[in-house]
């Protein structure tokens, strides 16, 4: 086992170069007070093996995260003041956990060059149950690194989001990954008991989810949530393919939506009607809400100019979406509810002359023949229900989707052509029929299918005839 002497002048990290076989002491301490840790937290073979170069940055960190963290809360950690960690990293994953009792929890995995360092320090002694439910995010800060860490980053935080919320009251993770072009790909996340905050950024653009889990009356069942995150993420995949969009940012930002709102804990209608809350929401209520928290997300791409004799005219994607949901009234009895959701898309384009492909451009006046495209879409959608006298009075529901695409026609680099096709469709429909024929034994979805969230014009149309 490496000594204490050996990692005098780096007191809450240790420093290895990637091809040695050692077993790094993560948690120490100060070497001025002369006294020995009350645990050592060392990790397996396996793990360090995972640290031998020449490796990917996947292999490198395969185990390491997972291991610090079980055996964290095997034993405790002496409070530390960290060192300042080197200005230069390649890559770096940051978990801060602070449990009910107060006390902080810093685990820290880094490379540079071809030097691991670990780090970890408590601001003061786990008890058994604070070991316990830190011990239980370990698959989940190895997923999230695992996530990140691969060749093509993906987001992986679902099992950060399962904590044991009685003994850790938040869990924060920083991820920076070396990228192309010197721009590193990153990942910020954020959990406590009001919210859920992912934010990402990188060479092809950044993305960010918020999600209010302050309050829990129209809450869903998870089935319901599993259905609404499904229509949301079909929905993405829309807006995608008509804006000509990036595939990895848009697989990024779908896998953050689904893991953070995923917020249900009720597992039956019955479980969700008895589960606390200020006004207890009916089967009615629930069947015509997504069962959703309350979100906001955005995804930006970095502008690309891919003609280079008209710069100006760059390859954008902008496309955001959120729900609010407003319980108010007197009393119980007479309550109104209302859910909004909306989305809206922005977005730039070139494509070859009467094609769905990008044109081919070298600069010359010969491949100045393309199209570009101009997107600007909307849609919106709002349920609304209002009780009096404790019975359903009204009941209804708005939609709205409106559709605007420009596409200019370029020959030889010389506008040729302007073309502008302005859709737009709204209606309100009466849901009192629906809600009173609506046969609650079928479970959340039933109802909720015909009349949920957004879509466009077309699906617009569409849903009028079916209710």
């Amino acid at each position: 086992m490496t000594s204490i002497s050996n990692l005098s002048n780096w007191q809450p990290a240790a420093r290895y170069p990637v091809a040695r076989a050692v077993n790094p002491i993560v948690a120490r301490l100060d070497a001025a007070s002369g006294l020995q840790p009350s645990a050592i937290v060392t990790l397996s073979p396996e793990a360090i093996a995972a640290a031998s170069a020449p490796m990917t940055a996947s292999q490198r960190y395969q185990d390491l995260g997972a291991d610090m963290l079980k055996q964290l809360g095997a034993g405790a950690v002496i409070p530390l003041d960290h060192a300042k960690l080197p200005a230069a990293l390649d890559n770096k994953f940051a978990l801060s956990i602070t449990t009910r009792s107060g006390a902080k929890v810093d685990l820290t995995l880094a490379n540079a060059g071809d030097e691991m360092i670990y780090q970890v320090s408590s601001s003061a002694e786990l008890n058994e149950d604070e070991r316990k439910a830190l011990s239980e995010l370990a698959e989940g800060f190895q997923a999230a690194i695992d996530g990140m860490a691969g060749s093509a980053p993906q987001v992986k935080l679902g099992a950060l989001t399962r904590f044991d919320s009685k003994f850790v009251q938040s869990v924060d993770l920083h991820a920076q990954v070396a990228g192309a072009d010197s721009v590193s790909q990153t990942l910020d996340f954020h959990i406590d008991d009001v919210g859920r905050k992912v934010s990402i950024g990188g060479p092809d653009g950044k993305a960010e989810v918020n999600v209010d889990t302050s309050a829990v009356d129209h809450l869903g069942t998870r089935q319901q949530q599993a259905k609404a995150i499904s229509n949301y993420l079909a929905q993405f995949d829309q807006a995608l393919a008509r804006g000509h969009g990036d595939k990895k940012l848009m697989a990024m930002f779908k896998d953050a939506f689904s893991d953070m709102n995923r917020t249900a804990t009720a597992e039956s209608r019955d479980e969700l009607l008895r589960t606390p809350a200020r006004w207890q929401l009916n089967a009615d209520d629930h069947a015509t809400l997504t069962g959703l928290s309350d979100f906001s997300a955005s995804l930006t791409q970095t502008p690309k100019s891919s003609n280079p004799l008209k710069p100006q005219q760059e390859d954008t994607f902008s496309y955001d979406v959120s729900q609010t949901t407003k319980i108010d009234g007197q009393s119980h009895d007479d309550r109104s509810i209302g859910q909004s959701q909306q989305s809206h898309l922005s977005a730039e384009y070139h494509t070859a002359i009467g094609k769905s492909g990008p044109p081919f451009f070298d600069g010359t006046p010969q491949t100045q023949n393309y199209e570009y495209h101009r997107i600007d879409d909307g849609a919106g959608s709002k349920v609304s229900l209002h009780y009096q006298y404790g019975k359903l009075a009204k009941a209804s529901m708005e939609q709205m989707a409106r559709q605007s695409e420009h596409v200019y026609t370029f020959m030889l680099g010389k506008l040729k052509s302007e073309k502008g096709t302005p859709i737009q469709q709204s209606f309100v429909h009466d849901l009192l029929p629906s809600l009173t024929s609506f046969d609650h034994r079928k479970g959340d979805d039933s109802l909720n299918d015909n009349i949920f969230l957004l879509g466009s014009p077309g699906e617009i149309v569409a849903r009028k005839q079916q209710l």
